[in-house]
């Protein structure tokens, strides 16, 4: 199984300015830094709780048919199925029908459970299409979320010059935050 991240999200849970301000820092000082940090604070979080926050396009590929007929999607929670697809023998292309798939969004991790195509073998995998996120829009994002990305992004920033330092885990407050967020329970 591989996840590509096919379209990032258009914006972060916070902006530049919220970390300029929650670090004492004058407005634009650092501006590409912040960005970056910003940007990898999410990726942390959201990589830590297999959890999307806004939205993205994903493409999930196995390398054969699931013997239940359920795959476990791993981003959640899932907007749409955008495309289902499997390759026969010859590798030509099968498209899925919205018909020959269900998708369970009370599980987690989200499945989506396909029925076997008749007269069709797919022989060389399959590859799934999707969108996922918590909110559409950063505000939309619980708070508890965005002050985690903050608090991260300025631990980030605070120890970008300590090449000793490795993060193994999430610094405390940050775990705290995230932990009603983890894999246990709905979405």
């Amino acid at each position: 199984m591989v996840l590509q991240l096919i379209t990032p999200p258009v914006k972060e849970p916070v902006t530049t300015a919220m970390l300029c301000d929650f670090l004492r820092l004058s407005p634009d000082q650092e501006e590409d830094l912040l960005e970056r940090l910003i940007r990898t604070a999410r990726e942390v979080i959201e990589q830590h709780c297999n959890l999307v926050m806004l939205p993205q396009r994903w493409l999930l590929q196995l390398a054969n048919w699931p013997q239940s007929g359920r795959i476990a999607l791993y981003k959640a929670p899932v907007i749409s199925i955008d495309k289902v697809q499997g390759f026969d023998a010859d590798g030509t292309a099968v498209l899925f029908n919205a018909d020959d798939w269900r998708l369970d969004t009370d599980s987690r991790p989200q499945r989506l459970y396909l029925r076997r195509p008749q007269h069709i073998t797919i022989s060389r995998g399959l590859e799934i299409e999707l969108t996922a996120g918590l909110a559409n829009e950063p505000e939309d994002l619980p708070e508890t979320l965005r002050h985690a990305c903050l608090v991260l992004a300025a631990h980030l920033y605070d120890n970008r010059n300590s090449y000793e330092t490795v993060m193994h885990n999430l610094p405390d407050m940050v775990a705290q935050l995230v932990s009603p967020w983890l894999r246990r329970g709905r979405l």
